[in-house]
Parts: structure tokens; sequence; C-alpha cells
């Protein structure tokens, strides 16, 4: 399982032009994945078919480090989207795991109302990447929408 996690993980970074620091929330990505598709060990369904008994739904998954805006609502006069980076599927809550990239950028977010171009891959240069965050470790700073699509 180790081996095909980090198979993964080296693919959904070179695809999407991430840094090396991103890849915890490549491994997670790619564990969610594996968890949403069929096995033959488990008679051709997925193991959380085979965990919850009920058939999994696909509409959520989105192309990791792909282009991303998540919506807001702070003012009139304000942008409507915080432009962003799809790194992942957060844990126990509905939405996306975004890499805020303008204004404050440099942290994660999570955000339930986000809209896609999955069109744009690699969009990030390794120096936007250290420009918005430190040099030896990437810091996460959960900012939750709540807002329903």
């Amino acid at each position: 399982m180790n081996r095909t996690i980090l198979e993964r993980v080296r693919c959904m970074l070179l695809g999407s032009g991430l840094s090396k620091k991103f890849w915890g929330e490549a491994a997670t990505t790619a564990a969610y994945l594996i968890n949403k598709c069929p096995s033959s060990a488990l008679n051709h369904k997925t193991p959380m078919e085979a965990w919850h008994g009920k058939p999994v739904d696909y509409s959520n998954l989105r192309v990791f480090g792909s282009l991303a805006y998540a919506h807001v609502k702070e003012g009139k006069l304000e942008p409507r989207a915080v432009k962003c980076v799809f790194i992942g599927y957060p844990d126990g809550v509905k939405g996306y795991k975004l890499w805020k990239l303008e204004k404050g950028g440099g942290k994660c977010i999570i955000s339930r109302d986000v809209t896609f171009d999955e069109t744009k891959l690699g969009i990030l240069e390794e120096q936007q990447m250290e420009e918005s965050s430190s040099k030896d470790h990437v810091q996460f700073e959960v900012e939750s929408s709540t807002h329903s699509s």
C-alpha cells in the first residue's frame, strides 16, 4: 500500500507543479482516492462501499493541483472569490482543502463554495510557493466557510 500511495503522490506533485512540501496533502488525497476505487479483493467494490454498505459518490472529485476560486462574501466592493489551488479533501467536513494564493496567501483554507478550472494545472512557479510559505515547512491555518451551494 505504501508503494501505491507514494507512486500516486509522485504523479500528483509532478502533474500539479506543486512543491514537495505538499507531499502530506498529496498522500492524504491519494489514500482518499484509493478508498474510492474498486478492488478485486473486495469483489469489485470500493473499500468505502464495503465499509459503509452504500455506493460511492464521485461527484466531489477534483483534479489535484488545479486552479480553484473560493467564493467569499465580504463586502460589496471586495472581490467575490479568492484564487487558490486545490490540495485535497478535509477530514470529516464537506468541502475542499485549498491553498490560498493571493491577499494573505500561503495558508490553507477549507471552503464548500468553490469554482474549479481543472484545465489549469502546474500554474504555480516554485518562486510563488517560496514567497507564500517558509523555507522549512508549510504553515496551515484553516479558515472555514459555511456557505452552502
